[in-house]
């Protein structure tokens, strides 16, 4: 079938923000349940599962600044390959829209800082754990997260090593408190910083198919 070269074809239907709150709870919530299964099938206890303590919260909060730090320090110290990572991404979150407020990124952060955390360490890396061993279970886990996020293979790397940082911080603190703090604060310090940048480089004002402008910057991945 020929196409009319000369006809605009209509872009994806706009999601309600209703439905994707809706999508996101339920996704939150089957990845927690999800989570918590594993922790159960490990032979653990329920009300082990996790724990509240202020310095569990203490230590959750210097987790977060410590990766808020380095992240910064890095794009600042790079800001070509900082604007080529935000191309890399600008697919993938353009969907969310150019007024990115902060009760958006608050919700989408809590979210996924306490839905992942659940499932992938305090789940899987607990069950993993118990018969490939800490390491073993911390590299699966970090696969799995990286994994994921459906990302290009660069951003898959990153997340990688963000996984095996939150892994870590996991079976070193025992607290799934402490990892889903440090989880939710770098993820809200995340989307506000894309979508910042997002803005700044203009991503949001061309059209969908045509290449980011600085995605051949440096050789695309």
């Amino acid at each position: 079938m020929e196409r009319d070269e000369g006809v605009e074809r209509p872009g994806p239907p706009a999601i309600k923000p209703a439905h994707a709150v809706a999508a996101l709870l339920a996704q939150g919530a089957l990845f927690t349940a999800a989570g918590f299964g594993l922790w159960r099938l490990s032979g653990r206890p329920g009300e082990d599962f996790i724990s509240f303590s202020w310095s569990e919260v203490a230590l959750g909060l210097s987790f977060a600044g410590v990766l808020i730090a380095i992240a910064a320090a890095c794009f600042r110290a790079f800001p070509k390959i900082s604007e080529h990572l935000v191309c890399l991404q600008s697919d993938t979150y353009r969907f969310l829209g150019p007024n990115l407020g902060w009760p958006a990124i608050i919700l989408i952060s809590l979210t996924a800082g306490i839905s992942e955390e659940a499932a992938l360490r305090a789940g899987l890396q607990t069950l993993v754990g118990d018969y490939a061993g800490p390491w073993g279970a911390i590299a699966i886990s970090s696969a799995a997260f990286a994994a994921l996020h459906l990302a290009k293979p660069i951003i898959t790397a990153l997340l990688f090593v963000i996984g095996v940082l939150f892994g870590v911080a996991y079976h070193e603190s025992g607290s799934l408190l402490a990892v889903m703090i440090a989880h939710v604060l770098y993820d809200v310090w995340a989307l506000r910083y894309l979508n910042r940048e997002m803005h700044r480089l203009g991503l949001f004002d061309r059209p969908a198919d045509q290449p980011a402008p600085l995605a051949n910057a440096i050789d695309p991945v």
